[in-house]
């Protein structure tokens, strides 16, 4: 958290974050974020300093918020986490909902996609170069643009928003056909056959191929 906090701008400024986006599945993530968080914007100095701890944003791709609020609180009790003696909450989960909103993002359930989300993380990665899956990432910045953007822009805006890419690359395996479709629909990107021989004992060749995108 202290290496985050410490980032600079392009004017070599120190960067205030607002806001940090994330997706959530079993709320292992979102509890270490939101506790390192609030640990670290915690101290005496800082509260004097008047330094303001981000919101942090958990987007949720499956069950509901409630269940995470609860995850979040349980994880929090298994590791002794114990309140900051500057914090001004009283109870644990007080502190969780002071820095940690959890929104509804799971659509039609997790691991399942609509098209509009994975036209949107293949039109993410044309556009950026960064690869989103359909089950965490992709999905969860989906629903914080689509809906969490839509419904509050104002509480976003000039303000400087962390999203936390938490990776999931073994969900792009079971969604590759799907994706490939929706690459069609949204890019000009073509098939290329890769051909490749290979020695047949007693003499002579065979070929395969395999279809790669460009």
């Amino acid at each position: 958290m202290h290496q985050i906090r410490g980032d600079k701008n392009e004017e070599g400024d120190d960067l205030t974050l607002d806001h940090v986006l994330l997706a959530t599945g079993s709320g292992g993530t979102a509890a270490g974020i939101t506790l390192g968080m609030a640990l670290s914007h915690g101290t005496v100095a800082e509260q004097q300093q008047k330094q303001k701890a981000p919101k942090i944003h958990a987007v949720g791709v499956c069950d509901n918020p409630d269940y995470f609020y609860n995850e979040v609180s349980k994880i929090a009790n298994e590791m002794g986490f114990a309140l900051p003696t500057s914090s001004s909450c009283t109870t644990l989960e007080e502190l969780i909902h002071n820095h940690l909103i959890v929104h509804q993002g799971k659509g039609l359930g997790y691991a399942r996609s609509t098209t509009e989300e994975l036209n949107f993380c293949t039109q993410f990665a044309i556009e950026t170069g960064i690869v989103l899956d359909p089950v965490y990432s992709g999905k969860a910045l989906y629903h914080f643009v689509t809906t969490v953007l839509e419904e509050d822009p104002e509480a976003f805006r000039d303000s400087n928003v962390l999203f936390w890419h938490t990776g999931g690359a073994l969900g792009m395996y079971e969604k590759s056909e799907e994706l490939m479709t929706h690459i069609g629909e949204v890019s000009s990107v073509k098939r290329l056959d890769v051909y490749h021989t290979e020695k047949k004992k007693g003499g002579g060749t065979s070929g395969s191929s395999n279809s790669v995108p460009i």
